[in-house]
């Protein structure tokens, strides 16, 4: 799911840009979080709330885009900028923020939405090769070839790697959605599998690489079976 955040005093501006985003087909969905001021957007950041994607007017009332962009980059280099100007010559000030892109008012939806296919591609990608879970405030990052598999534990989700466990409270039904559908699979209502550690698989589990026998449900042995031999033959990758 990708998580954005507006920035814009101007209310026609901000509802006409939340209003086309609320419109574009996301493939794993969103969540989008709309600010009048960048005061704002800081304090939400500082409370713990992060974004993958900030698209930021220039021109806010009493504040200066640059300088907000500035603060967001004293604690997070990750997030994608995106400035909204009416005046080239802002967006052009953006590469010094390390901006990502810009939007020209009046916005054009072709233009946001090559935009947001962008980020959506991005997003996949980071996931497909990092997998971040946060425990107690930590944010911790795993390589996703070291993560055997998911367990669901009520309301936890218990992440098992070659050389580690962690817990942390999540829904699986969730995380199956954000996940990577080419390298994870949900082979029961309560496991969700790394294809690429799958040694082998006989009627009702799935044998990993370190041994570890998980259960298959009987309604999804044959797709789980098909999904790991098209792994294999490089189908999905």
């Amino acid at each position: 799911m990708l998580s954005i955040a507006v920035c814009e005093d101007e209310e026609h501006h901000k509802n006409l840009l939340v209003d086309l985003i609320s419109h574009y087909q996301f493939i794993n969905g969103y969540h989008l979080s709309a600010f009048q001021f960048g005061h704002e957007l800081i304090a939400a950041m500082k409370k713990e709330k992060m974004f993958d994607a900030i698209f930021l007017d220039m021109r806010l009332e009493n504040e200066d885009g640059i300088d907000i962009a500035n603060e967001i980059r004293k604690t997070d280099e990750r997030t994608h900028i995106i400035i909204t100007t009416s005046l080239i010559e802002y967006a052009v000030l953006g590469y010094s923020v390390n901006a990502s892109d810009f939007l020209l008012k009046p916005i054009s939806q072709e233009k946001l939405y090559q935009i947001l296919k962008k980020l959506e591609v991005d997003k996949i990608k980071s996931q497909s090769s990092y997998h971040e879970i946060e425990i107690n405030k930590v944010k911790i990052v795993l390589r996703t070839d070291d993560i055997l598999y998911f367990e669901s534990l009520g309301r936890k989700i218990k992440i098992v790697t070659f050389d580690a466990e962690y817990e942390y409270y999540y829904n699986i039904s969730v995380l199956e959605k954000e996940l990577d559908a080419a390298r994870f699979i949900l082979c029961h209502r309560s496991y969700i599998v790394n294809l690429g550690n799958i040694k082998s698989i006989k009627k009702g589990s799935v044998i990993l690489k370190t041994g570890l026998v998980i259960p298959i449900s009987p309604k999804k042995n044959q797709k789980v079976y098909d999904e790991f031999t098209r792994y294999l033959t490089g189908d999905l990758q």
